[in-house]
């Protein structure tokens, strides 16, 4: 008997403290979600080297507008978004996503059933031209923007979890013609300090090459050979409150495409170093 109980003793103790990090949305909640994403970029094409850099800084406010049961609904709305572009001619998105706001609904594993808003979306990043509205259509299509959205909940586990326990995700993120990304991401509770739950991530990453029919885009991605040489990351959540409170995550992308414009097919060599970070707080980050 001492020696069972001891046995059973011993191996409760090395499963460790079970914590529970979930999402807490009560209705009347406002939050704020700071990010800022660099992207080191290289292209090789038709013998010439291209470099681009992109940064950009988003802000966003999130407010609970209702919490039921398989239900709940949460206003997105753009308080910033800056983005400066360095060796992408014609990129001037500048503030045009100022005050576009996205309603979103949640079920209960927190993925997105409903989103409304992306009409206004592309009216605001069109700026009234017909045929850039309709590039940013194929190129944006609204799975994307749910998908982008819904990521936003997506590290939480949904269940309790003890340090050391690994928990995965796999999406799917649409492109319309342009194809689609896969990701696989694998979860660890790392540490556990107070409120605080540090969460590692790793994952990998495929891009599949669409049709590129009835797009109106100027160019077709006929053939993609890409990869995720690094994608990691780290999360910070806060028990206590029920959200991520920072993040940080790496991805090195690189491989080859096959792009048809004009007429002419075009091999290219892609290399791209990509950055973001993120910060969740209750205070305004523009105004405060």
């Amino acid at each position: 008997m001492f020696a069972a109980t001891t046995l059973v003793l011993l191996l409760a103790a090395g499963q460790g403290e079970k914590h529970t990090l979930q999402w807490k949305l009560k209705e009347g909640d406002v939050f704020y979600n700071k990010m800022n994403v660099t992207m080191d970029q290289t292209i090789e094409v038709m013998g010439q080297t291209i470099d681009q850099k992109i940064d950009m800084k988003t802000a966003l406010k999130f407010k609970v507008k209702s919490a039921k049961p398989g239900a709940t609904v949460v206003e997105m709305t753009y308080l910033e978004n800056k983005i400066d572009a360095q060796g992408l001619p014609g990129v001037n998105i500048g503030n045009k996503l100022k005050d576009v706001t996205f309603t979103v609904t949640l079920d209960d594993k927190l993925k997105v059933t409903k989103l409304d808003g992306y009409d206004k979306f592309l009216d605001a990043i069109s700026e009234g031209d017909a045929d850039q509205r309709k590039l940013m259509k194929a190129m944006m299509p609204e799975d994307t923007i749910r998908q982008a959205v819904g990521q936003t909940f997506a590290i939480a586990p949904d269940r309790p979890v003890a340090v050391g326990d690994k928990w995965e995700r796999a999406d799917k993120m649409p492109l319309g013609p342009l194809g689609k990304i896969e990701m696989k991401s694998e979860f660890k509770l790392d540490a556990v300090k107070g409120d605080l739950a540090t969460i590692t991530q790793k994952g990998d990453l495929k891009y599949e090459a669409g049709d590129g029919k009835d797009s109106g885009l100027p160019f077709k991605i006929s053939k993609a050979d890409l990869k995720a040489d690094k994608f990691t990351g780290t999360n910070t959540f806060d028990m206590k409150l029920g959200r991520l409170a920072a993040m940080k995550m790496e991805l090195d992308l690189s491989g080859t495409m096959t792009i048809e414009v004009a007429g002419m097919t075009v091999d290219a060599k892609l290399k791209q170093k990509m950055t973001t970070t993120g910060e969740v707080t209750e205070k305004n980050p523009v105004v405060d």
